[in-house]
């Protein structure tokens, strides 16, 4: 499958449209990558990962982190700006109000079931415009956005470096470039000595995305790219006291649920594991954090 895609401009209005044509000559590997993902359409994986997401940001410190991270866009009205990775548009909205209805907004996710969610969430406001597409081949025309971000997008991609070059790309000279992301190695909870074992194979050796130290290395994958000036870096100690939370919130339960299918720990380890936290929660004595970091630069 061959998909090219149109990209027509009029004044401050984006029409994408993408054609598909088969193509017998395709390589394997994007025939294999395309079925991937209309396996994970059909699965129940999109809608689990949406309700997590919905779930994610309601929460105060995701709230926080959001909104900071939407100011360093520096984004005016009538502006143009890309959110890479929109999933189900959680932000588009919020993007929208800032660039105002003179302004467009252009949110991008690989996954078609992201966006016909995305669509129809944000179906009310005319210049919001989404497509599907790949972030390391960002189908948009060199130097036409003020601004560009993505959230908890490279911890899933196969080359970070090859994401952040397409987003510098794409936006003008002096535009800004805003991407947030997590370290997962840095997850720590107040365990006991005798199941720390255990919690160092689930927190720390569970395979479950490309780049899960992502976060932490951030700033110096941007400041590799010979385009980008003006780094800033913000951190943030996402933390709970809550095991419901950790569990809706960093899918903590399903992480271990993860090592026992990829045969790092014994049900039994598992089961021993999740009682201790459930006394702990019990008792008042759980804490969970985590790191997530914010990087922004202007191109050059």
């Amino acid at each position: 499958m061959e998909v090219s895609t149109e990209i027509l401009y009029n004044n401050n209005n984006i029409i994408i449209s993408n054609i598909i044509n088969d193509n017998n000559n395709n390589n394997n590997n994007n025939k294999n990558k395309d079925e991937n993902w209309v396996k994970i359409d059909q699965s129940e994986a999109p809608n689990k990962f949406i309700q997590y997401v919905d779930e994610a940001s309601k929460q105060d410190q995701i709230i926080a982190h959001t909104r900071y991270s939407t100011r360093q866009l520096y984004l005016q009205p009538g502006q143009k700006v890309m959110d890479c990775g929109c999933g189900a548009g959680k932000d588009l909205g919020r993007l929208e109000s800032m660039v105002e209805g003179n302004g467009i907004v252009v949110g991008m996710d690989i996954s078609r079931e992201m966006v016909e969610c995305a669509k129809s969430r944000m179906s009310h406001l005319p210049n919001v415009k989404i497509f599907i597409g790949d972030a390391s081949r960002i189908p948009i025309d060199d130097n036409y956005f003020d601004a560009i971000r993505c959230e908890r997008l490279l911890q899933h991609v196969i080359n970070p470096d090859l994401v952040i070059s397409e987003m510098t790309r794409v936006i003008k000279s002096g535009g800004r470039i805003v991407i947030t992301d997590a370290d997962w190695s840095s997850t720590s909870v107040s365990i006991p000595k005798n199941i720390e074992e255990i919690n160092k194979k689930i927190l720390n050796d569970v395979v479950f995305n490309a780049h899960p130290t992502i976060g932490l290395h951030l700033r110096g994958r941007m400041a590799k790219n010979p385009q980008l000036e003006n780094l800033e870096i913000f951190a943030q100690c996402l933390y709970t006291d809550s095991l419901a939370m950790a569990d809706e919130f960093v899918w903590l339960g399903e992480r271990g649920k993860m090592a026992c299918a990829q045969k790092l720990i014994t049900e039994d380890e598992f089961n021993f594991w999740r009682e201790t936290l459930e006394r702990m929660d019990e008792e008042g004595s759980f804490v969970f954090t985590m790191n997530i970091f914010t990087v922004s630069a202007s191109k050059k």
